[in-house]
């Protein structure tokens, strides 16, 4: 299992910045359960809008990006969602990780180190929209690194899949407090995962 390598060559995150390395990875989302369509122009929008509003990391394993995760600034046009103030506000836009590569705490470890970098970067809170429990790797994720649902908060979003067929899907709202941030969830859900580096959980600890 190809997954394996990552407990031998613990994959490097760093600033995703070539389009070719994003649309690698982002090709999931045309893969079941998601079977979203797209074509290159669509990657090399999102690419550029990303990179425009915020910033894309990727998990790198001998130079190859196996992973990714896109964090931008302030709260999304569009979306029904309120906070108290938007200052220090952060969005995690998408979170992707290739399918050879899956069951190796991979998209825990990128999404980890985005909270810290986005905390270091100042921002004070992080929200993100996806689907329900069991429809989303993503919400899997967040929730076990301490991202609470926002109550009563969706929005029906439509999507057009490989076939042509239009589905409507309803997502829900998550955020977290950077500046609150549970060490004991997030070594946790480190541990969970199948490799950590003795000096990552010390940083944790400290």
């Amino acid at each position: 299992h190809l997954a394996l390598e990552i407990l031998i060559n613990h994959p490097e995150i760093r600033e995703v910045e070539k389009v070719e390395d994003f649309a690698g990875v982002y090709k999931v989302f045309g893969e079941k359960p998601y079977e979203e369509k797209y074509t290159e122009d669509d990657f090399r929008e999102i690419y550029e809008e990303y990179k425009r509003l915020g910033t894309i990391y990727g998990a790198y394993v001998d130079d190859r990006c196996v992973g990714l995760i896109a964090i931008l600034r302030g709260k999304r046009n569009g979306q029904p969602v309120e906070f108290e103030s938007e200052e220090g506000l952060s969005y995690l836009a998408d979170i992707a990780v290739l399918r050879e590569y899956r069951a190796a705490g991979l998209g825990t470890k990128l999404l980890i180190d985005a909270l810290f970098r986005a905390k270091e970067d100042g921002y004070t809170r992080m929200y993100m929209r996806t689907l329900e429990k069991g429809e989303s790797m993503s919400y899997g994720i967040a929730r076990k690194v301490g991202f609470e649902q926002i109550e009563d908060t969706y929005q029906m979003v439509e999507t057009e899949n490989i076939r042509g067929e239009k589905q409507v899907k309803k997502n829900i709202f998550l955020s977290i407090d950077l500046n609150s941030l549970d060490k004991n969830k997030i070594k946790s859900a480190l541990m969970e995962g199948r490799f950590v580096k003795k000096e990552a959980k010390e940083d944790i600890e400290r």
